[in-house]
């Protein structure tokens, strides 16, 4: 039996980029969705995306910059049927072992560590003197019958490792969810296909909430060294091979005195001439490697040389026209600290060759606009794009643009951060139900906190939250019936979240989370102007207005929901960023509370 679609009828929209994504796969070309919330997308994508991938023979691969998104495609894939699926999270996640705090990269060392020693008895009951065990193989074939989130392929693997278990399932399945690491991280993208035994060139890519791929993509090959791992370095080679210490007290030396370049606080461009590997021993690096694998073997969890290879193999593997080389002083609780930080800068190196290469590449957002911003950074060729309209009626949400307050960082102060309090309060008593504001930043959202009245009841996230915490802080919201949630924009609450029922009614999005303008974002706008002309908008202006649009969208979640969006900032209103907003009928309110009030006396309750 071949797939099917899981509904009885389609939404406005969904026809269109059904058919739309069945066009490009039959033509192998590249699509670019910008979908409002309501239309359907990940169905819409998926269905006709396995349906031709199951008659052709290919594979595909749903790919999200969270783990919390997978368990989106795993309900679709289990309602459209008939097809084989695996879900795919990193190894940490996936291991049995407990390693709590451990960086990544470590992880993965004392992860090589044990496999290579024998000392694992999760993966060792999957492999045996490098051959799949039968036990492990009946355990595939176990799974490969459901259609599992990664929660619960773990669970149920018992004593073998979660990870190799999904992976030899991943090689008999059409359809693997993932993270955008596994195919867009240059380090590891060709080891893990060829594990799965996956080609490129066989294989449909759909990434979800790609308006994050940009970002996501320069994170994973950029780096930073920092006087504490430098430090930690130092003691940990004492410790265990001395051999190098000297080496490495030299390198040290070196790092710290390019700080003589700027002052407390500051930072400036450094050259790659600036490092020079080769002054520092002929095996400086072959000896930090054997270093890091003495203190693992030692049992200890986390190696600070490795970290330090990390940085340094990148640093000379990297050009100097598309990255950027910066340090930084600032003062911390160990002290004085020097940080070195490489930065990829154009994302088309990384992403260009695995989204032209595929079969076919689907990259779709809620707010994936403008379209050709997206084609270019992303690298995308022989594409075509769709811009779908809302399948909400218009008249369901109030957008009401206040320009009665400021994030204008020439303009904050006291006076304003009670400002915003005094406006949220008056909003939020308008409503007379659940209300979600989202700020630019933590300290912005504490200035502001510090005026709030005290008669308002309300939920704030924080950086220390736990995803634990995280999660029962929303569902305790989403329970409630008259509270006010305090986040931030790119934080934990305003993208990739739903508030089900109805139960958000209201959305103020304070401000404009607009990035720092230090040397690294300078660098992104001057790169985006040499290959684009359009360094502004794509590296500064669009960014910001997309966290906009994201935080905006939480309120409104099907077609029944009723709510309204203030844009609480003066700078709604200037041309680069309304014009951005387009796609929304706005009014402009200098008493937003009233006209909240007026609008639910017109058209019921919000």
């Amino acid at each position: 039996m071949s797939p099917k679609f899981p509904f009885e009828n389609k939404r406005l929209g969904q026809e269109e980029m059904i058919n739309k994504v069945e066009s490009c796969l039959e033509n192998r070309k590249n699509l670019l969705i910008h979908a409002p919330t309501g239309i359907g997308k990940t169905v819409s994508a998926l269905y006709p995306a396995v349906k031709f991938a199951s008659k052709r023979g290919l594979n595909v691969f749903f790919l999200t910059p969270r783990h919390s998104q997978h368990i989106m495609a795993i309900e679709t894939l289990r309602k459209i049927g008939n097809i084989t699926v695996m879900n795919i999270i990193g190894k940490m996640g996936f291991c049995n072992n407990v390693y709590e705090g451990l960086h990544p990269g470590d992880f993965h060392e004392m992860c090589n560590y044990l496999k290579k020693d024998g000392k694992c008895k999760f993966y060792n009951k999957v492999y045996n003197k490098g051959k799949v065990t039968d036990e492990a193989k009946a355990k595939v074939r176990e799974l490969s019958g459901d259609i599992l989130t990664s929660e619960e392929v773990k669970k149920r693997c018992g004593d073998f490792c979660p990870y190799e278990i999904a992976c030899q399932g991943a090689r008999k399945s059409t359809v693997v969810v993932a993270d955008y690491f596994h195919l867009f991280n240059p380090f590891i993208s060709g080891t893990f296909l060829a594990k799965i035994d996956k080609k490129l060139e066989d294989s449909i890519i759909i990434v979800d909430e790609a308006h994050q791929l940009p970002g996501r993509s320069r994170d994973l090959v950029s780096s930073k060294l920092t006087s504490y791992i430098l430090n930690r370095a130092v003691k940990e080679t004492k410790d265990v091979q001395a051999e190098i210490s000297n080496d490495l007290e030299n390198f040290q030396s070196a790092i710290e005195n390019l700080k003589g370049k700027i002052r407390m606080g500051d930072e400036g461009y450094i050259s790659k001439s600036e490092i020079n590997i080769n002054s520092f021993g002929l095996k400086f690096l072959e000896r930090l490697k054997e270093t890091a694998d003495l203190v693992i073997e030692e049992g200890k969890e986390r190696s600070h040389c490795l970290s330090i290879l990390d940085f340094l193999e990148r640093w000379t593997n990297s050009d100097e026209q598309n990255f950027t080389r910066i340090i930084r002083k600032k003062p911390s609780r160990y002290g004085e600290q020097v940080e070195v930080k490489i930065s990829a800068l154009l994302p088309s190196e990384i992403t260009s060759d695995i989204i032209n290469n595929s079969y076919s590449t689907i990259l779709m957002s809620a707010t994936l606009q403008p379209l050709e911003m997206y084609s270019d950074l992303l690298g995308v060729k022989k594409c075509e794009s769709v811009s779908l309209k809302s399948a909400f009626p218009k008249e369901n949400r109030l957008n009401l643009i206040a320009p009665i307050a400021t994030t204008k960082y020439s303009r904050r102060g006291d006076a304003q951060y009670k400002n915003y309090a005094d406006i949220i309060k008056k909003v939020f008593d308008s409503v007379g139900g659940n209300t979600a504001v989202f700020f630019p930043s933590y300290f912005f959202l504490q200035q502001v906190e510090n005026y709030l009245d005290d008669s308002i009841n309300y939920f704030r996230e924080s950086q220390e939250l736990s995803k634990e915490q995280k999660n029962q802080m929303l569902e305790d919201f989403i329970k409630s019936k008259n509270r006010l949630l305090m986040g931030v924009q790119s934080g934990s609450f305003d993208q990739g979240i739903d508030f089900p029922n109805n139960s958000l009614k209201c959305t103020i999005v304070a401000g404009i989370a607009l990035a720092t303008p230090d040397l690294e974002t300078k660098s992104v706008v001057s790169c985006y102007n040499r290959h684009y002309g359009k360094g502004m908008e794509y590296g500064y202006i669009y960014p910001a207005v997309q966290k906009v649009v994201q935080a905006a969208g939480r309120a409104i979640r099907s077609e029944t929901d009723k709510a309204v969006v203030v844009y609480l900032d003066e700078r709604f209103m200037w041309r680069n960023y309304i014009r951005a907003l387009s796609g929304e009928n706005f009014k402009v309110s200098r008493a937003p509370w009233i006209d909240i009030k007026e609008w639910k006396g017109v058209d019921a309750k919000v």
